[in-house]
């Protein structure tokens, strides 16, 4: 026999919470643990256990509703695009001095 381990977030389903595999099969350990399992993360809205046989059975022995849950923080969708970012100032480089330009300054003349 094993023991099913499910917890869940605020406004989620039991069976949609995380599940973990344990050999806990009395109340008090169940118990234990799970008051341990919300401290560790506050965002565990409850905890249940769930003993299984072999032949596929199973039945709740132990559930844990933790009273100092906090709201997970929203994530942002994915594939929701961030929006874009404005490019950095570009600097006008000098124009380069033209023919006569470059002439005059050859000869010294202002």
């Amino acid at each position: 026999m094993s023991t099913e381990i499910y917890s869940c977030r605020e406004g989620q389903e039991l069976k949609q919470g995380k599940l973990d595999y344990s050999d806990i099969e009395d109340r008090e350990t169940a118990e234990i643990d799970a008051k341990r399992r919300c401290k560790l993360d506050p965002t565990i809205k409850k905890v249940a256990y769930y003993k299984v046989a072999a032949d596929g059975e199973f039945r709740m022995f132990f559930s844990y509703t933790n009273p100092h849950c906090r709201p997970a923080p929203k994530a942002k969708p994915a594939g929701v695009p961030l929006p874009p970012r404005k490019p950095a100032p570009v600097k006008k480089a000098e124009p380069k001095p033209g023919l006569l330009a470059r002439l005059k300054r050859s000869i010294g003349f202002k």
